[in-house]
């Protein structure tokens, strides 16, 4: 059976010969492999010159402290982890522990996230954090210190590794995210780049994503408050704006308002700017993102309505949640969780409020405030 080695497709339809090679178009978005190639992914013990450590401006919770003492545990005897963490439990951290353990022996680590923002993010963390260790980051437009034995990558650029060194311990953050979770391309890669054992990261995991690891749950955030649980409010798309309208002024509080489309944005800040109130908007095609985000952290903002561009690793302080035109299939259960970690992430304001418009109760917005109210429920 003729199979690609990167990705194991083996449909005819999708590989396509060339001067009597076979290559495979599948994966080739990450450059193109012929079928007969030979790869070999190889790991290699790096020389430790110097004690790798690492610092923390805060202390762990108890319940942090014991899935991470269980992550090295579980390395130590080869074994993968999954860890479902609930929105804002710091989940980051409690991986660091392994990481410089499998520093420590020599070993090579690879911390992988989807979205290069992320990466950034993740990168002067990680930098601010481990000392006495080479450290190099890849995203899209950026890459630094490819050889070294630490590396902070998006899943996109793990093919770089691949017919190369691999790695002992990968940690992969958001793996319920776009474009990582159903890519059956970019699962194969991590699957070849991962030369040892891997611990994956997740709010949202589901009983098929469980396969032979140990499955460790933090349901509780690290100031030990329930997480908000949706407020479902069926109504007429009609009538959602000047709903969601009416419950912003009641509350006089900073919102983000999601929308299921691009469109929906700039129609959305118009009507809110149009009744008193200060709006913007992002998402992928809009300009100075960042630049509003932190407009809204500085209260120089009442409104930013936003796609589900803003689902994920965006932490504003007492901010409160309306998902406008909740029945839209973008909303799924893993979405709506996501949506709804935005709020109460900090200890000075563990609370507030998530609203979901929606003409009907759809199934996915059922299971999202059921899981919730499972998680905040379950012994911690």
């Amino acid at each position: 059976m003729t199979r690609c080695p990167r990705c194991q497709n083996d449909n005819v339809k999708q590989l396509y010969d060339i001067n009597g090679q076979c290559y495979c178009r599948k994966c080739i978005a990450f450059k193109r492999i012929l079928v007969n190639e030979k790869r070999t992914t190889i790991a290699k013990n790096y020389r430790i010159g110097t004690k790798i450590y690492y610092n923390l401006d805060f202390n762990l919770s108890e319940k942090q402290q014991e899935i991470s003492h269980q992550l090295l545990l579980n390395y130590q005897n080869q074994l993968n982890s999954l860890v479902l963490a609930v929105c804002g439990s710091g989940k980051t951290e409690i991986v660091y522990e392994t990481i410089c353990y499998a520093l420590m022996q020599g070993h090579r680590v690879c911390f992988c996230v989807p979205r290069k923002e992320l990466v950034k993010e993740l990168y002067e963390r990680i930098i601010d954090a481990f000392k006495g260790v080479s450290i190099g980051v890849l995203y899209g437009g950026r890459q630094e210190n490819s050889d070294a034995q630490f590396i902070v990558c998006t899943m996109h650029q793990l093919y770089r590794f691949e017919n190369n060194i691999g790695f002992q311990l990968m940690i992969a953050d958001e793996v319920d995210a776009f474009p990582f979770y159903g890519n059956e391309v970019l699962q194969n890669i991590f699957t070849r780049v991962c030369v040892g054992h891997y611990i994956k990261l997740s709010a949202t995991f589901k009983k098929e994503d469980v396969q032979d690891e140990q499955l460790l749950i933090m349901n509780r955030r690290y100031h030990n408050v329930d997480l908000p649980v949706p407020r479902c409010i069926v109504v007429p798309s009609s009538l959602q704006k000047p709903l969601a309208l009416q419950l912003i002024k009641r509350m006089q509080k900073k919102y983000i308002i999601f929308v299921p489309r691009i469109a929906d944005v700039d129609q959305c800040v118009k009507y809110f700017n149009r009744h008193a109130l200060l709006a913007s908007g992002v998402s992928s095609i809009h300009e100075n993102n960042q630049q509003v985000i932190e407009q809204l952290k500085q209260n120089q903002l009442d409104v930013v309505v936003s796609t589900t561009i803003l689902e994920r690793g965006v932490t504003i302080e007492d901010v409160q949640v309306i998902v406008l035109n909740g029945e839209h299939d973008l909303f799924d259960s893993r979405t709506l969780i996501q949506i709804a970690g935005r709020v109460g992430r900090k200890p000075n304001h563990p609370t507030g409020h998530v609203y979901i418009l929606s003409a009907v109760k759809t199934k996915s917005i059922q299971s999202c405030i059921n899981e919730i109210k499972n998680l905040n429920t379950m012994n911690a």
